[in-house]
């Protein structure tokens, strides 16, 4: 089964065995990594803290907000709906420096 970077470094760390995650970087085809935006990537970072941090989770939504990403994709990243992300977090975060259009980047 394969493992994600961040569990091989885990393991590492842990050991100080660093071979596995050498040949990780070694065998990863990076012509198939995902382009994320830096908006996302903090939403990412900030879930999977959750249910640590829920201050972080709200300042990154409004990142993500005012970089254009749409509800759906912020919902997709929590592993919640859009209408539940909405309705949580809406009313959180400052909807001044929001874009005014419903467009994507």
């Amino acid at each position: 089964m394969p493992r994600s970077l961040r569990e091989l470094i885990t393991d590492a760390e842990a050991s100080g065995n660093w071979d596995a995650v050498a040949d990780w970087c070694e065998t990863f085809d990076w012509s198939e990594a995902e382009e994320v935006p830096v908006a996302e990537f903090y939403l990412r970072c900030a879930a999977a803290a959750h249910p640590r941090n829920e201050s972080q989770i709200t300042e990154a939504v409004s990142n993500a907000r005012a970089d254009g990403t749409p509800w759906p994709r912020i919902a997709q990243i929590l592993g919640i709906t859009a209408q539940a992300a909405q309705q949580h977090y809406a009313p959180l975060i400052d909807t001044r420096s929001l874009p005014t259009s419903s467009h994507p980047k």
